[in-house]
């Protein structure tokens, strides 16, 4: 997510619950997105319009024949 929104020229930082000092979702902990204020609705404006996206759609590979 964070690099969805600086992608996108909103200004963020992680911020974990855990003992670590490398945010990480590993092991049930939680991650935060910090954004400003002011970018706030910019910011939950882009993360909506991605969740609503629909999804690409997946093409599944045919399986290899053998030669021999």
């Amino acid at each position: 997510m964070k690099g969805f929104l600086e992608q996108r020229g909103v200004p963020c930082l992680l911020r974990n619950e855990g003992p670590s000092m490398y945010p990480s979702a590993a092991f049930g902990l939680r991650v935060h997105v910090l954004v400003p204020e002011d970018w706030l609705t910019v910011a939950r404006r882009m993360v909506e319009r991605r969740r609503r996206a629909r999804p690409k759609r997946v093409v599944p590979l045919r399986p290899r024949r053998r030669v021999g």
